[in-house]
């Protein structure tokens, strides 16, 4: 099948201005032919692994496109609200706002629903060929053949993602979703390479492909808990992009971040060498790929996590509606009085509030919990009950038998849900908005409650705060992961989140999010606060100083030095700055 070709939209704005080099993309003449495919093909596992014109989702639902099928238009738009089939499609992402090419002047997309028999399912940013990978030989040819040809890499897993980078313009999608091994160690993990007389550790190894649902589950069959992402419908891969961008965690505050829990990794590096990356053999690359970002330092199959012991947990919930601004900031002020100080006495978790609204979803551990944490609770529930003007829906304590079951019946079993549903939020729109930001402690401490109130309040988005740092994770080296620094005195990341239908124009949505992000940001500007890599903002400029600040220029060498043809780069990642949004053409000035 025959896919338009789009790269004159990307560079000829910017021949006159500098000297390129390009990637190779769909429809160029450079392309591959039809038999360098055919004898690439030869070397997959089974010839069908590669998918040629590949089209976009929503492509059978255009009559006049060549995939067009009624049957399998009904059963898309049956599924477009399901994040786990969405999440599990080989040819678009989990939002359609990331399969399209969206600039300043041009929207080319294919929206699930076309307004005409005639309207035209653009391309867009899908790539038009995929390796379907089963094996690590896979990877390493599919990575062979792009460096020969000189094409764009995208790499797609299991579950949602916030920037689009999975897809690409003309590219080859190497798609990992197949590699959903796991294997448990009960005490008897120890790293490659690693000392001889080294102590076993209990631990997990994820193929890359698992998601958090599943990890959470087998974990608990095994009476562990592992530090994972809080995913309504469990839609994050496990063990790729989410510990490569930091991974952050309910468990955070009492286990780590993800970077602080990941042992080991097995990984293709762009030069196609298979190795096993841990702080023994190989300390930078574990040192980078531990928040530098995914897949700037190779293409992961697995990684091995430690585990903890399988805790009870208590669970505490709030939900309030204001009568007025006023007495909404009155309650937020309220909340962030004691904001620090429930975070300090052992909870974790999410406090979204919009439109005069304000919810808690808390964890601490224990089954009942330390009385610290409940007289903590206890202590804004009862205040908060105090305000003028505010009306108390949810107030109370819920006890669980581990970690895997609060997960379950307040992100995926939304019988059971209390309070907020966070099932809603991640189907929600077809298209989303993300951005995030990490609060200092001084931010969010009671001196500085009326501020931080006044600007919750003109936030006009959805937030959903995720209180997943302090604790641990403020004991631990800034400089021994990646990770942004800004982390270790961070106590909320300050997660804003919108969308819009199929059919709308993202970019004003673009805009607001990103005016609503830089009230946050100008209160804690980097390299005191700074950014969470897989919840930032679209818009964001800085990003190498956001993301990474002081820790980039070390990022930036191993980069350049395991990857000095820029195979896989992505947008807005590790040396990605001389490149264009799209990664089609690099400025040589």
């Amino acid at each position: 099948m025959r896919v338009a070709s789009l790269p004159s939209l990307f560079i000829s704005a910017t021949l006159a201005a500098a000297d390129l080099s390009c990637k190779c993309l769909y429809g160029d003449a450079c392309w591959p032919s039809d038999s360098e495919w055919s004898e690439f093909a030869q070397t997959l596992t089974s010839p069908e692994a590669l998918i040629v014109g590949q089209r976009p989702p929503g492509a059978v639902c255009y009559k006049s496109d060549p995939s067009y099928n009624e049957e399998a238009c009904a059963f898309l738009q049956a599924r477009v609200d399901d994040p786990v089939y969405m999440s599990s499609l080989t040819n678009g992402a989990h939002y359609n706002n990331f399969n399209a090419i969206i600039n300043s002047t041009t929207i080319l997309n294919c929206p699930y629903k076309p307004a005409s028999d005639d309207d035209v399912c653009y391309q867009g940013r899908v790539p038009p060929y995929v390796v379907n990978v089963t094996k690590v030989e896979e990877i390493q040819s599919a990575l062979a053949f792009a460096a020969k040809h000189n094409l764009r890499v995208t790499v797609k897993n299991t579950g949602h993602e916030e920037m689009g980078r999975a897809m690409g313009v003309g590219a080859l999608e190497i798609f990992m979703n197949n590699f959903q091994n796991y294997t448990y160690f009960d005490g008897d993990f120890v790293p490659e390479g690693a000392p001889e007389g080294t102590e076993g550790e209990y631990a997990v190894t994820l193929g890359a492909g698992v998601n958090w649902s599943t990890a959470y589950k087998s974990t608990d069959d095994h009476n562990r808990s592992v530090v994972g992402g809080l995913s309504p419908m469990g839609t994050v891969g496990a063990a790729a992009g989410w510990p490569l961008g930091t991974g952050q965690s309910l468990l955070s505050p009492f286990y780590g971040l993800g970077v602080d829990n990941t042992l080991q990794f097995t990984v293709v590096l762009p030069d196609g060498t298979y190795l096993t990356a841990n702080r023994f053999t190989t300390p930078d690359l574990f040192w980078a790929m531990r928040g530098g970002g995914g897949p700037s330092f190779g293409i992961v199959t697995s990684t091995t996590y430690r585990t903890h012991p399988n805790l009870p947990f208590t669970g505490a919930f709030f939900g309030a509606q204001a009568s007025s601004t006023e007495a909404y900031i009155d309650l937020l002020t309220v909340w962030m009085k004691h904001h620090n100080n429930v975070s300090e006495s052992g909870w974790s978790g999410n406090w979204p509030f919009s439109s005069r609204s304000l919810y808690l979803t808390m964890a601490s551990l224990g089954a009942p919990n330390s009385q610290a944490a409940n007289d903590s609770m206890n202590n804004f529930f009862d205040e908060a009950a105090t305000v003028p003007g505010v009306n108390i829906t949810v107030r109370g304590t819920r006890e669980y038998r581990s970690w895997y079951v609060f997960v379950h019946e307040n992100l995926v079993d939304s019988s059971n849900v209390i309070g907020f549903n966070f099932t809603a939020v991640i189907p929600g729109n077809s298209q989303s908005t993300t951005a995030g930001w990490l609060m200092p402690a001084n931010v969010t401490s009671p001196e500085f409650a009326p501020e931080m109130a006044k600007v919750m309040a003109n936030t006009t988005v959805l937030a959903i705060p995720f209180m997943v740092g302090g604790g641990y994770v403020l004991t631990v080296d800034p400089s021994s992961s990646a990770a942004c620094p800004a982390w270790r005195h961070t106590i909320t990341d300050m997660v804003l989140m919108g969308g819009a239908n199929d059919t709308a124009d993202i970019r004003p949505h673009y805009e607001e999010m990103h005016e609503n992000i830089l009230k946050y940001r100008n209160l804690a500007p980097p390299p005191y606060g700074g950014s969470y890599l897989n919840e930032a903002d679209t818009l964001e400029e800085n990003f190498s100083f956001t993301y990474w600040g002081e820790q980039y220029p070390r990022l930036l060498a191993i980069k350049k030095e395991i990857d000095p043809n820029d195979l896989l780069i992505v947008r807005k990642g590790v040396n990605s700055e001389a490149w264009d949004d799209e990664i089609t053409c690099k400025s040589c000035l």
